[in-house]
């Protein structure tokens, strides 16, 4: 792949291995699913709707054999689905999985006026609810007084919804949008080089602009557009713009080729709504071990190694100069290229994998409980559970994950957690971390919903004055007033 484009394989390649690693730790464990196998089929919605139903239809078929309904592989036996990213593909798996009433674990965030439209659907929600992220929005701009902000959407459905619901939510608390933009939603990355000249007047306007403070709403792909923006505006010797960048937890930094080559430094102070996440034991030291040249049945390990590290495995590659060796490190990449904390996206897969993993368990004690004594009938009782018959048993699901946190749902099947608010902090070397320096989470008890600790920030450096004021107007001195 060229250095131009921002890479998908090593992008999700993280969230991959969360369902990868979570699935070899339930097999491993005698305490839970017992003499029972997880087995897992991952598919790439390619941003395509047409994809997504295909690849939906494709887990209902035999193996091999694209025949919806006709089933004669005994080996897969299809209970749930993990997916997907963001608010549409969900809707498009659902349209299908919803049929046969199939549950489906989403990861990926949704807005409060869509509750309904799901719960039609069977979904179960491993993040918050949007609500959530809307309020700690205008929180986190009445803390600091930003009461002039800049606004970007997504320009889709999701995006028209956001940008609905916050506009009234401001204006209700007093705050103003000095401007506000629809970013483009592109099916390929390169589509977005061909949208970069017509917005280059929108970039001296914004970079003029008093709004220091400005929103960013978008799914995944828009970071990368938002790259390639402030880029360009900045080969063409415009002014420099400086802002603080408050991110919804649908973006995500993790595109690699594109990124990795691109500065990060723009983005240095930012204010990131992310998907609660928590380190798990052992996660980062099975990252620490993959090898290349040991990918067993792992299809994208070395297509990921070879985008992550500009390398080749074949001779007749030209594109890179340098073999792969298998040596190469992954805690030596800058964090945007790839992260070894776990993201949130991907704490959510790890969590929805236990999810499954414990309600099938309960099914076999409740299958036990009528039969005690024959173990050896559990697995075929299993085998024969069918999927809406885990549904009663999701809803009550209620346990603690390795990291020491409970996992359940809440009456609307949505995971009782809120989110982080974190401060991306850059380097030079386009490496970056993530600070958590508060919270938003309504479930919370009254009056700690929402918390910022400000000693945490870091602003970025061109900011003469911190927290920097996202003001119409400049406050007038002590004793005085404005005619």
């Amino acid at each position: 792949m060229s250095n131009s484009h921002c890479s998908v394989v090593p992008k999700y390649y993280q969230q991959i291995l969360a369902l990868v690693f979570a699935v070899q730790e339930i097999n491993k464990n005698s305490n839970l699913l017992p003499n029972v196998t997880l087995g897992f089929h991952i598919f790439d919605s390619y941003f395509s709707e047409r994809m997504t139903y295909w690849a939906t239809l494709e887990l209902l078929s035999t193996h091999y054999r694209f025949v919806p309904n006709y089933q004669c592989d005994k080996q897969k036996n299809l209970m749930a689905v993990v997916g997907g990213l963001d608010f549409e593909i969900s809707l498009h798996m659902a349209a299908i999985l919803g049929v046969y009433k199939i549950p489906q674990l989403t990861y990926g965030s949704f807005a409060p006026e869509d509750a309904g439209e799901s719960q039609s659907t069977p979904f179960y929600r491993m993040v918050p609810n949007e609500a959530h992220q809307y309020t700690g929005i205008v929180e986190l701009l009445l803390h600091f007084e930003w009461t002039w902000v800049g606004l970007f959407a997504l320009d889709s459905e999701s995006g028209e919804k956001f940008m609905e619901i916050l506009q009234t939510l401001l204006f209700q608390r007093g705050i103003c949008l000095a401007f506000s933009e629809r970013t483009p939603k592109g099916s390929y990355f390169e589509e977005y080089y061909d949208m970069i000249p017509q917005w280059l007047q929108a970039y001296h306007d914004i970079a003029e602009s008093k709004a220091n403070a400005v929103i960013v709403y978008g799914e995944a792909k828009s970071f990368c557009f938002l790259q390639l923006w402030l880029a360009a505006g900045g080969a063409e010797n415009v002014t420099s713009m400086e802002k603080v960048w408050i991110m919804s937890a649908h973006l995500d930094f993790s595109a690699v080729a594109f990124q990795m080559s691109q500065a990060m430094q723009p983005f240095h102070g930012s204010i990131c709504f992310t998907v609660h996440s928590k380190e798990v034991q052992g996660f980062k030291t099975l990252l620490r071990s993959l090898n290349p040249f040991m990918a067993g049945e792992d299809g994208f390990l070395q297509q990921f190694w070879l985008q992550t590290f500009y390398c080749f495995f074949s001779k007749s590659s030209t594109e890179f100069s340098e073999p792969c060796t298998g040596l190469e490190k992954l805690d030596s990449l800058p964090s945007s290229g790839f992260e070894m904390s776990m993201t949130g996206h991907s704490y959510s897969i790890y969590n929805a994998v236990y999810v499954v993993a414990h309600a099938l368990h309960d099914a076999m004690y409740r299958s036990r409980a009528k039969d005690r004594g024959i173990v050896r009938r559990w697995r075929p009782q299993l085998q024969k559970l069918q999927p809406w018959q885990l549904h009663p048993l999701l809803r009550s699901i209620s346990f603690n994950n390795s990291a020491g946190e409970e996992v359940s749902f809440n009456e609307n099947q949505e995971l009782e957690t809120g989110f982080d608010i974190t401060n991306l902090v850059t380097f030079p070397n386009n490496s970056f971390i993530k600070t958590k320096v508060g919270w938003m989470n309504l479930d919370a008890p009254l009056g700690k919903e929402f918390s910022i600790n400000e000693d945490k920030m870091v602003w970025h450096r061109s900011f003469q004055q911190v927290p920097p004021p996202s003001l119409c107007n400049k406050k007038c001195p002590p004793g005085s007033s404005r005619k």
